[in-house]
């Protein structure tokens, strides 16, 4: 059984935001199929009480803490020791050091954190030699993204070697992504299908809102921009089947197609939209002198139309027709 731990919240000690918030970030994070949530000790203080949904991993700096803060489903800390509830983790920056686990094959549970260059020699290789170097012990791998590899190499661990990962939000942490991931197995694996995927852009607001990071446009699974289609052969097939250029409906993550409108499109697009916005579709002359001012000014801009200006255009196009 594959596990999945969100590690988001131990990153949020600079800029912790209330108490409901970050009850809700867990809330979403466990609707979308997270096994774990770990969090930091500042995090669970500003929290005051653990939602009831989910189980909740704590991240310490010392082993004392965990006697002050019991009930935890697991703990975790840089110690390499067999104690009860705990996972321990070394942080390991190079596949030549990979050699020290050797020492750390008493361990039950073990957090490998690090081996950014895995995707630099051979990951298959390297990851082979965790899984022989520890036989007996349950690892979590927990790839940085130092070379922006990280989600792609905890998505191979998870399909081929081993049955744990640590992930963050938006590859928050220098962390694979969690969305990322958890997708990449549900196509893959049909891992948790039957969470819900359509909370992501709730997900993502509240991320950006406590960290003031922006999510990217073109971000895989939660960017905004993900779902527009510019260039004519694609608004074409799109409209035939979306399932040629689609790996998951748009709405299974609370997103939708959208047709955008910009100097690589052409006219079959140009009358997709206006049919679409349910304007006048004039012959085909006046579909391209449309084509023609759109292009123009996307050329200028270097950016592409909202709906709104696109319908500016094919209304001043066609007043100027009929003047």
């Amino acid at each position: 059984m594959l596990r999945i731990i969100d590690n988001t919240l131990t990153g949020f000690d600079h800029c912790l935001p209330s108490k409901e918030e970050l009850q809700l970030f867990c809330r979403l994070l466990t609707e979308i199929g997270i096994d774990a949530i770990e969090i930091s000790l500042s995090a669970y203080e500003r929290m005051e009480q653990l939602p009831e949904e989910g189980k909740y991993i704590l991240r310490m700096d010392y082993l004392e803490d965990m006697a002050e803060y019991p009930g935890f489903y697991r703990y975790t800390c840089h110690f390499y020791d067999n104690l009860e509830n705990m996972i321990p983790e070394i942080q390991i920056n190079d596949t030549r050091e990979l050699i020290k686990l050797r020492a750390l094959n008493h361990c039950k549970e073990l957090r490998i954190a690090g081996l950014d260059d895995l995707m630099c020699n051979s990951s298959d290789k390297a990851m082979e030699e965790i899984r022989k170097s520890l036989p007996n012990t349950k690892i979590i791998l927990n790839p940085e993204n130092t070379y922006h590899c990280a989600s792609a190499l905890a998505v191979q661990w998870l399909l081929s070697y081993g049955s744990d990962a640590t992930v963050s939000y938006a590859g928050h942490n220098n962390n694979g992504a969690t969305e990322e991931v958890m997708m990449a197995l549900r196509l893959a694996a049909r891992h948790k299908t039957g969470k819900d995927f359509t909370v992501l852009p709730r997900l993502t607001a509240l991320y950006e809102g406590i960290t003031g990071k922006i999510i990217g446009n073109k971000k895989p699974v939660i960017g905004k921009s993900i779902f527009k289609v510019e260039s004519g052969i694609h608004a074409d097939a799109m409209s035939k089947n979306p399932a040629i250029y689609e790996a998951y409906e748009p709405a299974c993550v609370g997103g939708r197609a959208e047709l955008v409108i910009g100097k690589h499109s052409g006219s079959k697009a140009v009358r997709m939209k206006l049919e679409e916005l349910k304007l006048p579709v004039p012959d085909d002359e006046g579909i391209q002198r449309i084509l023609d001012f759109i292009k123009g000014i996307c050329a200028v801009n270097r950016s592409s139309l909202c709906d709104e200006e696109f319908a500016e255009i094919a209304v001043k196009v066609g007043a100027n027709e009929r003047g």
